[in-house]
């Protein structure tokens, strides 16, 4: 996005993020200025609105909390304006190219009709100077056909250009889609891979984990925050081994996991679930001085299946239903949101 204040306005600006900004626990970088910057000039109302939550809330706020923040609110707001852009510069180049097409069968058919008509003017002597005329429009025709069909080679020439830099744009955009500590995607990286996999699934057939890390805040508050956030490491790392490809996990906040899987029953998503808790129960976390971190690592976990007239939203809501259960019974352990039902 580019900023339209000027300078002064700016320097006014930045000098009350970096008040609001040098309490918490998050570094002075870039993705923290911007955050602050946005907030303090009103230029971004969803990001002010959550921002103020999370002050209400926790406090004060990480640099996990802050990428989350800048990914959320700011990148994905970028990401959107380029895809739109993208969209648009597609359909103008595909006009571009049905225009030149267009045009070069209009002037083939033209000759076509031209040279019918000299045929049809060859045989009474008078008509020799419209034979002459007639050759020399054909003449201009040809030219014309050939100066399209030159243009219509360069514009094919340009369109694979451009399919490239548009590759190379879409792995560069792929950045603000990630969760910067765990690798995973972030909310918005999620949202937007979920929704593609669920245009060709039936989530009828879906299924939909939730998954916290039990007392996360006294691992932080007793540990650290490095001790933390390597515990957060490693959940994503016990997660990237074991799902399936079409899978699609994510980050979504401070000790919040979600996984989507499109092909899976209830049974086999509770399968899915313990392997991934038990796996969490065995870590071991090094510390910087290499000695172990012995604590308790464990998770809490919802699943829930698709049923017809699902939605994300619904599914997602009966996972986190089914993980509230989890936690009021003792943590630890995966809770289904059909046995909640039935219970």
């Amino acid at each position: 996005m580019r900023y339209q204040q000027s300078r002064e306005e700016s320097a006014a600006i930045l000098r009350r993020a970096l008040q609001l900004m040098s309490p918490h626990r998050a570094g002075y970088h870039p993705l923290s200025y911007a955050v602050w910057y946005e907030h303090v000039a009103e230029l971004n109302p969803a990001l002010t609105q959550e921002l103020k939550k999370l002050l209400a809330s926790e406090g004060l706020l990480s640099d996990a909390e802050i990428c989350r923040l800048h990914a959320l609110h700011i990148a994905a707001r970028d990401v959107e304006t380029f895809e739109l852009a993208g969209r648009e510069l597609r359909e103008l180049l595909g006009k571009a190219g049905q225009d030149t097409l267009e045009a070069e069968t209009t002037v083939q058919r033209f000759t076509v009709c031209l040279e019918e008509a000299k045929q049809q003017l060859s045989g009474p002597e008078g008509a020799q100077a419209a034979r002459r005329v007639i050759s020399e429009v054909l003449q201009r025709a040809w030219q014309a056909r050939t100066t399209l069909k030159s243009l219509h080679e360069q514009l094919i020439g340009q369109r694979e250009q451009f399919a490239v830099v548009m590759e190379r744009l879409e792995r560069a955009q792929a950045e603000p889609l990630r969760d910067p500590l765990t690798g995973l995607n972030n909310l918005y990286g999620f949202k937007r891979a979920v929704e593609m996999r669920a245009q060709s699934a039936d989530l009828s057939a879906a299924a939909f984990l939730a998954v916290d890390v039990d007392n996360f805040k006294r691992v932080n508050d007793t540990h650290g925050h490095v001790i933390g956030d390597k515990v957060l490491q490693k959940i994503a790392e016990i997660l990237s081994g074991q799902l399936a490809v079409e899978d699609v996990a994510a980050r979504v906040g401070g000790d919040e996991f979600v996984v989507f899987l499109p092909a899976r029953t209830l049974a086999a998503a509770a399968s899915l679930a313990e392997k991934i808790r038990a796996s969490a129960e065995r870590t071991l976390i090094v510390r910087a001085d290499g000695g172990r971190f012995a604590g308790e690592v464990t998770l809490s976990i919802g699943a829930a299946a698709g049923c017809p007239g699902d939605t994300l939203e619904s599914l997602r809501h009966n996972a986190d239903v089914a993980l509230y259960s989890a936690k009021a019974a003792g943590r630890n352990r995966v809770v289904l949101a059909a046995d909640r039902l039935t219970s």
